[in-house]
């Protein structure tokens, strides 16, 4: 069984040179270990298909899925809906008073 502190390797000779290469270029070098996360997290969005990302919203909404892999699989999803929910709370908070309805 996975557990956190699972590490994900692969094999990436050229990946691991280039990343050195660039460190090596930069004052203070550059931090693999979250290029990489980065890097995974990208991948992994572009691989979801739109069906897979509702399936995975509903999940996440049916407490399936937990929030830390939900924000990496479907991190702008969630920050739209929740952009959405409070454009409409706001919304329902406005005044209709002085508003006219045509009947």
């Amino acid at each position: 069984m996975a557990t956190n502190n699972d590490k994900i390797q692969f094999r990436g000779a050229d990946e691991k040179r280039a990343s050195q290469r660039l460190s090596e270029m930069r004052l203070g070098g550059i931090n693999i270990s979250e290029l990489a996360r980065e890097g995974l997290k990208e991948k992994l969005r572009e691989a979801l298909s739109n069906e897979e990302r509702v399936e995975l919203h509903q999940q996440y909404l049916d407490g399936e899925l937990d929030e830390g892999v939900a924000k990496i699989l479907i991190g702008d999803l969630l920050e739209d809906i929740e952009r959405e929910r409070e454009a409409v709370g706001k919304a329902e908070t406005l005044s209709t008073d002085g508003v006219f309805q045509n009947e």
